[in-house]
């Protein structure tokens, strides 16, 4: 409607320089600057001297393009409004996801870091609130459906709005330490159970981090340098991680499998449980406490509480996590 209002307006435009030419014989210019200022009534005198027919023609013209002003005038205001209202109505829409959200990772920060780590949750389909103070990432973030609390991830009530208090998991990736230290102070103030992964962008950040409560520290440099050197250095270890963490054309996955005390897996051994044979997964490693052992024997006693760390195909931790229920 906005387009066919502009091209309305344009119309009698056209319409009154050709008018102003045909029946009083004015050149285009002159034409079109007595139609200009009369449609727009801006109270100049006559360009030329006025027929009777050019008078009444002038009339005419000025209704029409007052109407025409008007017309492109409600249609652009129409246009900006129907533009908030679908973007309050996704803000609400979307805090009414936060709110409903329970157990959930709250992202801090959408910067390079953040957007990386929604993608993959995004992928896999785990709820996640993000944090964002930058107005465009925002409404990135909004035009896709995502739940997302704009603010400082420093101030409490816009951890509150984030669900914090709800949430498993948090992840700081502000742009620096110091903000990240008082995120995750917060954090753990609203939630004193939540988990808390932290990026450390300067070096030596990471035993301050801790300190304010991340229970890892991530510095994505010293990764990322880590990962260049093995992929140069052992590239198939490298490929099988990737297969088995990021997903790829091989069926494979690692997964964190918690043994609950009504599971029936408790109290037996991996042999005894059978797991390879039952549900064609490998253990990895089993995590007790503070305490890892890796390639636990086929002896090795699996407790109520345990973390198993298993390899295997998708469905098959599926069935393995049913069984630890």
């Amino acid at each position: 409607m906005v387009l066919r209002s502009i091209a309305l307006g344009l119309s009698v435009l056209a319409g009154g320089t050709v008018g102003y030419m045909v029946i009083e014989g004015q050149s285009a210019l002159s034409s079109f600057y007595m139609t200009a200022i009369t449609v727009t009534t801006v109270g100049f005198r006559e360009a030329f001297p006025l027929s009777p027919a050019g008078q009444s023609f002038t009339v005419l013209l000025a209704f029409m393009g007052v109407g025409a002003i008007l017309l492109i005038a409600t249609e652009f205001a129409r246009a900006v409004l129907d533009t908030d209202i679908r973007r309050i109505i996704g803000l609400r829409r979307d805090l009414s996801m936060i709110k409903e959200l329970n157990q959930h990772i709250v992202v801090c920060g959408h910067g390079r870091m953040g957007h990386a780590v929604v993608e993959v949750l995004r992928e896999r389909g785990i709820p996640f609130a993000v944090v964002e103070m930058d107005a465009d990432r925002c409404r990135d973030l909004e035009e896709a459906h995502l739940p997302v609390v704009r603010g400082d991830a420093t101030q409490e009530e816009v951890l509150r709005a984030a669900g914090v208090a709800r949430a498993k998991t948090l992840i700081a990736c502000l742009a620096d330490d110091a903000h990240n230290v008082y995120s995750i102070l917060l954090a753990r103030q609203l939630n004193p159970d939540i988990t808390v992964i932290a990026r450390a962008v300067d070096d030596g950040a990471d035993e301050l981090l801790r300190l304010a409560g991340a229970d890892r520290v991530l510095n994505p440099y010293r990764v990322g340098g880590t990962r260049l050197a093995l992929t140069a250095l052992k590239p198939t270890v490298t490929d099988f991680i990737d297969a088995s963490l990021l997903g790829s054309s091989v069926d494979l996955e690692l997964a964190e499998v918690v043994v609950h005390p009504s599971s029936d897996l408790a109290g037996k051994t991996l042999a005894g449980a059978e797991v390879r044979q039952r549900f064609g997964i490998i253990v990895v490693a089993l995590k007790r406490g503070e305490e890892s052992t890796f390639n636990p024997g086929p002896d090795e006693r699996i407790e109520a509480g345990d973390v198993l760390v298993a390899l295997g195909p998708l469905q098959a931790l599926e069935r393995i996590e049913q069984a630890t229920q």
